[in-house]
C-alpha cells in the first residue's frame, strides 16, 4: 500500500487550503456546482467516511457530510489536514486481506488508498483552478494514480459514473493535468 503518495497528495490539498483567502471560498470550481469551499468539504466527508469505515463501524454519509458543513471556513485546512492524517492512520492500521465498505462495494485497504489518492489528486486540481493556486504535484505519483484510475474505472459497476467521460488532452501534457482529463475535467 503507497501511503506516501497518499500524503502528498493530501499535503498537497492542505498546501492549497491554506493558500485560499478568506474571500476565495465561494469561488467556483471545475467540479459544477461546487464553490472551493464544496470541494473541500467533500474530500472531508471521504475521508471521515472511509475512517469510519476502516475502524470497523458502518459510517453515516448524511451525518458525517452535515458535520463538515458547520465547519467555519477559516479552520477547514485544519479540519482536512487532522482527517488527512486520520485515514491514513487508519489505513496503516488495517487489516491488509480484509475489504470494507465503501460506495463502490468492499475493497481492501490497497485500493482504498489508491482510491484517496485519486481524489486528493484531482480535487486538488480542481481547487488549485478554482483558487487560481499553483498545485505541485510530483509527476510519478500523477502517474500511477493515472493507472490506478484506468484500473478503478474498469471495476465500476455499470451503473456507477462518479466522473465525467474522458476529454481529449495532449500526451505530453503534464500528469496531473492529463489525471484531471481522464476523470472528465477539461484542463
Amino acid at each position: 500500500m503507497n501511503l506516501d503518495d497518499l500524503a502528498h497528495a493530501q499535503n498537497a490539498v492542505t498546501v492549497i487550503a491554506v493558500g485560499v483567502a478568506p474571500d476565495d471560498w465561494d469561488l467556483p470550481t471545475p467540479c459544477d456546482g461546487w464553490d472551493v469551499a464544496a470541494v473541500l468539504r467533500h474530500l472531508m466527508v471521504g475521508e471521515r467516511a472511509f475512517t469510519t469505515s476502516l475502524g470497523g463501524t458502518q459510517y453515516d454519509l448524511e451525518g458525517i457530510d452535515a458535520a463538515a458543513r458547520t465547519v467555519d471556513l477559516e479552520d477547514l485546512p485544519r479540519a482536512y489536514e487532522l482527517g488527512a492524517r486520520e485515514l491514513r492512520d487508519a489505513l496503516a492500521a488495517a487489516d491488509p486481506g480484509a475489504t470494507y465498505p465503501t460506495g463502490i462495494g468492499p475493497m481492501p485497504p490497497t485500493h482504498i488508498a489508491e482510491l484517496r489518492t485519486i481524489e486528493a489528486l484531482v480535487h486538488g486540481w480542481d481547487l488549485a483552478r478554482g483558487a487560481d493556486l499553483p498545485l505541485s504535484i510530483d509527476g510519478a505519483v500523477a502517474e500511477r494514480a493515472i493507472a490506478h484510475s484506468r484500473a478503478l474505472m474498469e471495476r465500476l459497476p455499470a451503473d456507477r459514473t462518479p466522473f465525467g467521460p474522458p476529454q481529449p488532452i495532449s500526451d505530453d501534457a503534464r500528469a496531473i493535468d492529463r489525471l484531471a482529463a481522464l476523470l472528465g475535467r477539461t484542463p
